[in-house]
């Protein structure tokens, strides 16, 4: 959220917006118009029953295949979800291609450190079953990943750091912030069993702008 702008006025698209927690807040925020995007007909019921707006629309449509106008977008958004996407680049020049001049794209994904790890779990752990360290496995192989998430065999694609932040810039877009979140102190004091979060990334967040 802190990577965000000012979203009033703004016409948002939400790439991956799952049952609609952020495209719902966006719209409620001020934005012109809100596009929720996802292949999930679950999970956009889900999104249309319990959080519809009137300046929100929800599309059934897979993040490879969707199309929209040249410029039909002040602001882009993704959370968690260009990971199960093959064709980042492909994906990075067609977002460049919907924004508009001065448009922002604010994504999350997994990050690269933690979708190598070299087990389902991560952790190596010792004889009393306390984590060790991190194990990273394979960073530099690129490609498709499969692991157990509520259910074996799903799929995610593993890029390196570089590969990431390169694709944007080969898309024309200025990358103006990088962040990979850990828990804070103040956050340790409420949720103590959180301080492992600060030994590896989980996640990585990326705002880039189109000039």
């Amino acid at each position: 959220m802190a990577l965000l702008p000012d979203v009033a006025g703004r016409r948002v698209l939400d790439l991956g917006c799952g049952a609609g927690q952020l495209a719902h807040h966006l719209a409620e925020h001020g934005a012109a118009e809100v596009t929720g995007v996802d292949l999930s007909e679950r999970m956009l019921a889900l999104a249309r029953a319990e959080r519809s707006h009137p300046r929100l629309t929800y599309v059934r449509e897979a993040l490879e295949t969707v199309t929209f106008p040249r410029e039909r977008f002040d602001l882009v958004v993704s959370s968690l979800a260009i990971h199960y996407v093959a064709d980042y680049r492909g994906l990075m020049q067609r977002i460049a291609g919907w924004l508009g001049p001065g448009g922002i794209l604010v994504y999350s994904t997994e990050h690269p450190v933690y979708l190598t790890r070299a087990s389902t779990e991560g952790w190596v752990r010792d004889a009393a079953g306390q984590p060790l360290h991190w194990a990273v496995d394979a960073y530099a192989e690129e490609g498709l990943r499969e692991e157990h998430w509520f259910k074996d065999g799903v799929q995610k694609y593993h890029r390196t750091l570089a590969t990431l932040l390169n694709g944007l810039i080969e898309a024309g877009l200025a990358i103006e912030r990088v962040v990979e979140p850990v828990p804070d102190e103040e956050q340790l004091k409420r949720r103590p069993e959180w301080v492992q979060e600060r030994r590896r990334p989980f996640v990585l967040l990326v705002r880039a702008r189109k000039a």
